[in-house]
């Protein structure tokens, strides 16, 4: 009984810090995609460099890239002093369906995007506004 009261009570800090997110990181954030190859079902692809942009509310996170716009909901954990691990569930309200990890940085106003598939790095910066 006391283990479970301790583990309850280490992880009560945890919910009530991954709650809301706070606003300072809420706006656009943009920045430009290097041009890149993947590689899908034995085809290569090159990509264009082409304009990346996020939009952070305290409801939801909306991705564009190119032509493509992708909304949904997302949570959030803190990583350290001033960073953000935001994760979201985003769709095209269709058939797309993609997961996203932003890295927020509260000191450098920046969103970091760790690549996936085959696409590089990206750093977004936000937009005064």
């Amino acid at each position: 009984m006391y283990k479970s009261f301790l583990f309850v009570l280490f992880l009560f800090p945890f919910f009530i810090s991954s709650q809301t997110l706070p606003k300072d990181c809420y706006g656009f954030y943009a920045g430009e995609m290097a041009a890149y190859s993947v590689i899908k079902n034995d085809v290569e692809m090159n990509i264009e460099k082409h304009d990346v942009e996020v939009h952070v509310t305290d409801k939801y996170v909306s991705y564009t890239s190119g032509n493509l716009t992708l909304k949904g909901t997302y949570t959030f954990l803190k990583q350290t002093g001033t960073q953000y691990l935001i994760k979201a569930v985003l769709t095209n309200g269709k058939s797309v369906k993609y997961e996203l990890d932003l890295l927020w940085d509260k000191k450098e106003k920046s969103i970091f995007l760790a690549g996936k598939n085959g696409e590089p790095d990206l750093l977004l910066e936000k937009l005064e506004g």
